[in-house]
């Protein structure tokens, strides 16, 4: 027996969608009235294919098949509609729907054809799971070779090509599977021909005619080696071995090769013949320092660049301890920091470490060096010392140096700028100077970004965009473009940035001024979010209003008929309420108009709960403010859902005394409350409250609020307990309130509503 998943927001239509299909045997039906609940249903249970209605509320079936063929894979999706339009079956094709079935005609041919539908779907769906393990199953075989490996049937048709031989020819597996005709001789050569996959059972004149030097043939197997292949065009040596394959009856199938590249082996042998002979004529030649250090600190070998540059012959050098000759005396401490460096530089003994230190020649002259070190072991493994190469950068130094004393007379420039001004070697991509906005932006202190690479201000995602537009900027002396930055913490800024290549100390640099976007970007977002808003209102307003119409004509036929008391006046109080509700649609598309018409702004809390409460009749109720200076990012009527919030409070709380707004910050959030003393809201009524059409009169207040609050990122919830009051907890995410600390505004406001005046109080 196969279970369903039926969704559709008809009550009746799900139950005689159920009855239908259990009736056969063959299906269990779970039922669900919207997409979420579908969706929970999905993450609980099991289930062989879904069925779903497309117009719903909040979610429709589209969305709904998005989002299952992103958690849910391949489960077979069928959408069973009244919707019939092209775009709807478009799109749900798009999305990978198995069957698109439109509703309407007799319900038992109607559902008997989705009984049908279901069940293809549900066989398609198996044999293409069948078929795909057993594929993958020989991908993931041959994929985990290591060695280049490819087969091919007997018609020469590609029918495997791993990872390894994708990496070695550049030829990607999903555009060589399922072609012949020597299309597989590409990887190696530049023309159609016989390989070694062709040439297992060929005769040895031929093989060796073809460019392959045989190293062992036995029986089907044949192992060669030869240089003339050139994958991605590089000429290299390579050891390739072939197989025929067999299937279970004994007869060929195809054929296997495994190519191994063995140009580095080749090579390694003749390079170490002629290493030893070159190495003390390159060393000795060199235009670089060269020496080596023992274990204990002494140098051992010091060529000649090393002893024209530092004054000192190898009787005078040779045997003498670095520290106090070419590394300067400066304490008690010399030796440990030399030990201290040569562990540091033992703890890497795959890689090269670098340092740059002040050294000393003999004539007292100090010097700037740039090392590039590396342990020394001999044949046992044994550490033996260092090998250090050196280059002077004496000369870039004081040109640093140069270029701080000319930084600090635009210090003040700098740091009184009012966007974030990077300076960048144009040479070496690190980061030279930045001001205070800079170093505020990213929340790092100046001594750390100068060790830093200018891409580290940016996400990992964008480096290879930056550097490229970081060279363009060389090139071409400016640019302009928007660019994300990361600070301490992990959080993107979005800013606009602007470069320009300037000249300091003789040297060329990059300045970058990054002018920060956030809020204008916010801005866009919250307007964005708004207009979907709006545009999803009015289709749900006109699909209310449409199917209250369509009732509406339904009760009017039935009255042209003249009834009989009491269904006369039955079908007269029906009308009278479909009226009312069609009045309260159209009246709040008046207030809904207004959300997100203009930008959202930064708001003090205070100052606008108050305004919204000033526009109430609350009587004797008291209300206080303990926000102190908090301002938010939020829509411009943000007022009027503080207004509902509090009109609310005076209609339904019931005997209400005190109304109190506080805020405090949680985390990364603010966290604002507005809370009464009133008869609170039941629990069950909790999750329901901020939803369209809920409540006594026209269900549209609380909705309201939340969907202004909404519009940028600010959520709201109701924690109260019933019989003590209603309290209303609003989340206002990061980067959307400014909470400053011990100002004059910390205070506590209270305004009193007596006969005729406003007071407001301050603690």
């Amino acid at each position: 027996m196969f279970s369903l998943l039926y969704v559709d927001d008809e009550p009746d239509l799900l139950s005689l969608g159920k009855l239908f299909l259990e009736r056969g045997g063959d299906f269990h039906v779970t039922t669900a009235m919207s997409a979420h609940e579908g969706l929970e249903k999905l993450a609980t249970g099991s289930f062989d294919a879904v069925i779903s209605d497309y117009q719903m509320p909040v979610m429709d079936g589209i969305a709904l098949l998005k989002e299952v063929r992103i958690v849910h894979g391949a489960i077979p999706f069928i959408l069973f509609t009244g919707k019939g339009r092209e775009e709807v079956v478009i799109e749900a094709i798009n999305n990978g729907v198995d069957f698109y079935l439109q509703k309407g005609g007799a319900p038992k041919a109607q559902f008997a054809e989705l009984r049908h539908k279901i069940l293809v779907a549900l066989e398609r769906r198996r044999a293409l799971d069948a078929l795909r393990d057993s594929e993958q199953r020989l991908a993931d075989i041959i994929n985990f070779l290591p060695d280049a490996t490819f087969a091919i049937n007997t018609d020469g048709v590609v029918i495997a090509w791993n990872k390894a031989f994708e990496i070695m020819s550049g030829i990607p597996a999903a555009s060589i599977i399922g072609k012949g005709n020597y299309e597989y001789a590409f990887a190696f050569y530049p023309e159609r021909r016989p390989i070694l996959i062709d040439l297992i059972r060929a005769p040895e004149e031929t093989i060796r005619e073809l460019g392959y030097n045989i190293t062992q043939r036995e029986g089907d197997v044949l192992i060669v080696e030869t240089g003339s292949p050139q994958p991605l065009g590089k000429t290299g040596y390579f050891l390739g071995k072939a197989s025929l394959l067999y299937d279970k009856n004994g007869r060929i199938a195809g054929a296997i090769e495994s190519v191994r590249d063995i140009t580095e082996q080749k090579h390694a042998d003749q390079m170490i013949r002629e290493s030893e002979s070159k190495y003390r004529e390159l060393v000795e030649n060199a235009n670089t320092i060269i020496l080596k250090v023992d274990t204990s600190g002494r140098i051992t070998f010091f060529n000649e660049f090393a002893q024209r540059f530092f004054g000192y012959g190898p009787d005078e050098i040779l045997g003498k301890p670095i520290t106090g000759t070419i590394f300067p005396l400066t304490g008690s401490d010399s030796d440990r920091d030399l030990h201290h460096m040569m562990e540091e530089i033992v703890s890497h003994p795959e890689d090269y470490t670098h340092n740059e230190n002040e050294n000393i020649t003999k004539p007292g002259e100090r010097v700037w060096i740039q090392w590039l070190n590396k342990p020394i072991y001999d044949e046992e493994g044994r550490y033996t010392g260092l090998l250090c190469i050196g280059t002077d950068i004496t000369k870039r130094k004081r040109a640093e140096d140069e270029l701080r004393k000319e930084n600090e007379k635009n210090r003040t420039l700098m740091d009184h700028a009012s966007d974030a001004i990077f300076i960048v070697d144009a040479g070496t991509g690190m980061l030279a100077d930045a001001n205070k906005k800079a170093q505020a932006l990213v929340k790092r202190p100046l001594a750390e970004l100068v060790t830093l690479n200018h891409l580290a201000l940016y996400p990992k995602e964008f480096h290879d965009a930056c550097g490229i537009a970081f060279q363009q900027i060389i090139l071409e002396g400016a640019g302009l473009q928007h660019l994300v930055v990361i600070d301490r913490e992990g959080r993107q800024i979005p800013v606009l940035a602007s470069a320009a290549l300037i000249d300091l100390g003789g040297r060329q640099f990059v300045m970058e001024i990054l002018h920060d976007i956030s809020e204008i970007q916010m801005a866009q977002d919250a307007l964005r979010l708004a207009n979907r808003k709006l545009n999803l209102l009015a289709e749900i307003t006109r699909h209310d209003i449409r199917n209250k119409l369509t009732v509406m004509g339904g009760y009017l036929d039935m009255v042209k008929d003249r009834p009989a008391e009491p269904d006369y006046s039955m079908y007269m109080k029906k009308l009278e309420s479909i009226v009312g509700n069609i009045s309260q649609n159209i009246e709040f598309t008046r207030l809904y108009q207004n959300l997100g018409v203009a930008a959202p702004d930064w708001q003090n809390v205070h100052d606008v709960f108050f305004h919204a409460c000033a526009r109430i009749d609350i009587r004797k109720i008291c209300v206080q403010s303990d926000t102190g200076a908090l301002v938010i990012f939020a829509d411009p009527l943000l007022e009027r859902a503080f207004h509902n919030l509090v009109e609310n409070v005076v209609q339904h709380g019931g005997n209400v005394t005190t109304i109190r707004i506080s805020a405090r910050e949680s985390g990364v959030t603010a966290i604002i409350v507005i809370e009464d003393d009133g008869i609170g809201i039941p629990s069950s009524d909790k999750g329901k409250i901020f939803s369209k059409g809920y409540g006594k009169n026209t269900g549209l207040g609380l909705f309201l609020v939340q969907e202004i609050l909404s519009i940028t990122g600010i959520t709201i919830q109701e924690t109260g307990e019933y019989q003590k009051g209603a309290r209303f907890e609003i989340s206002v995410p990061p980067g959307a309130y400014r909470f400053p600390r011990k100002t004059k505004t910390d205070r506590c406001h209270i305004l009193m509503h007596g006969p005729d005046y406003v007071r407001i109080q301050d603690d």
